[in-house]
């Protein structure tokens, strides 16, 4: 997956799994990402800016991502959620159930396999 001039987004309060995911996106091809390890942060970098895909944990801070994932999903920006635990409708609420969910630790397949389903999700809910 080559993405030429492309930007990401990264959410992780776990700088380590933050840094990790980083090298697997420009890995990828990704020209730029962005690293933030706060939903305030990451709204504020949204209030400035639109990447081209997004990679976000589900806790950060004992907070949810929800905020994040709203802008997001309003910017149109393929998102995939990076979590520590897999998705329960249950606990993580049917706003989540349209993203693709992704555990903790990923590979970089894993990864390139979640942004697809992303980027073809958000197709469907751009179109």
């Amino acid at each position: 997956m080559k993405e030429q001039n492309k930007t990401a987004l990264v959410l992780d309060d776990e700088m380590l799994i933050a840094l990790d995911v980083e090298a697997m996106l420009l890995d990828l091809g990704f020209a730029r990402v962005a690293v933030v390890p706060s939903v305030s942060e990451a709204l504020d970098y949204l209030s400035r800016d639109k990447p081209d895909a997004a990679v976000i944990d589900f806790h950060v801070r004992g907070r949810n991502c929800e905020p994040v994932a709203g802008a997001l999903r309003s910017l149109g920006v393929p998102t995939v959620i990076h979590s520590g635990t897999s998705f329960d409708p249950d606990y993580h609420g049917t706003f989540f159930a349209d993203f693709p969910w992704l555990g903790k630790p990923s590979s970089r397949e894993h990864l390139a396999s979640a942004l697809a389903a992303a980027i073809d999700q958000s197709k469907l809910t751009t179109d």
